[in-house]
């Protein structure tokens, strides 16, 4: 490009034609459709005097979609056993061959979990009446009424499923508040981070599931960090559970009578873990101790009649 040819082009340029960036349009997978993705993929019709099929009607949809995991076949359960969508989704995560983890399936599966988990909660909210009359369609279709709706946050109760909605952090602000009147302040707040570079232990049993090699813990801690996030980078499934393996040890010793809180039992605790954008679990705990507490000193006067 000549040096003219982008003066005016920078010449013309204005801040109110850009679009702006939203990363919120698909951190949650609600959308279906991206104005940027509508190109990406093929979309077939559903053959004449056809309707097209729901993902949570269509019992084959796992196995149309991802051909090279099921090889074309339908998996097979058993008619007297009723299973969860999501007792499934787990069973296929954890599969021993790792075909399923692949990053396009988590997503998959969690999208069609959330919507699944929106489907019941809605078909629950829309029982739940102040009196015994059913919600009609007259009114769901007039507007004073379901801006009632909205204003008492009644609409938005079904969203408590979906851990990055308002009406969930609502339910958990509740929690932590109910603890603190109960409980009083804290007494720890407790941090943590996954490290799964420096884990030997988890670099070894990555090696031996996706490369079938069992490797010793110096030879895993002498890897080099680029096969190290390589294999962290393909079975991040593998790599939560071992954190949560951790965070289970650590409540275990923590609660134990010879741990570091000798003669201070325990009492409570109230958990949180989030994902950073660099894709590691992150650990907020906050802890009550049984003997340390002491309702009346530790809350300031000022907070005591909120």
């Amino acid at each position: 490009m000549k040096e003219s040819e982008f003066d005016d082009n920078h010449a013309n340029w204005n801040e109110s034609d850009d679009k702006p960036i939203n990363p919120a349009a698909t951190e949650t997978l609600l959308n279906d459709e991206i104005e940027d993705q509508n190109d990406i993929g093929i979309k077939f019709a559903p053959a004449e005097n056809n309707r097209p099929i729901s993902i949570l009607m269509d019992m084959k949809v796992d196995e149309l979609t991802f051909p090279k995991i099921y090889c074309g076949k339908q998996r097979k359960i058993r008619e007297n056993v009723k299973l969860a969508y999501a007792k499934i989704a787990k069973s296929e995560l954890r599969m021993f061959d790792r075909r399923c983890d692949r990053i396009s399936k988590l997503f998959f599966t969690y999208k069609k979990l959330q919507m699944r988990k929106f489907s019941d909660a809605i078909s629950i909210t829309l029982r739940k009446t102040k009196n015994t009359k059913n919600v009609t369609v007259a009114q769901m279709l007039n507007r004073d009424y379901v801006n009632g709706l909205i204003h008492h946050d009644d609409a938005f109760t079904f969203l408590r499923c979906d851990r990055s909605s308002p009406a969930f952090w609502e339910l958990k602000k509740k929690e932590v508040m109910a603890m603190n009147r109960q409980l009083g302040c804290p007494t720890l707040c407790l941090t943590l981070s996954a490290a799964e570079t420096q884990w030997s232990e988890l670099i070894v049993i990555l090696n031996q599931v996706l490369e079938n090699k069992v490797i010793t813990l110096e030879e895993a801690k002498n890897m080099n960090y680029e096969k190290k996030c390589d294999l962290i980078r393909k079975d991040p499934v593998t790599c939560v559970r071992y954190f949560e393996h951790r965070i289970k040890c650590l409540w275990e010793i923590l609660s134990a009578p010879c741990g570091p809180f000798q003669g201070n039992e325990l009492e409570d605790k109230c958990v949180r873990i989030e994902f950073q954008f660099r894709g590691s679990s992150h650990f907020h705990a906050l802890i009550w101790l049984k003997m340390l507490r002491n309702t009346t000193n530790i809350i300031p006067s000022q907070l005591r009649n909120v």
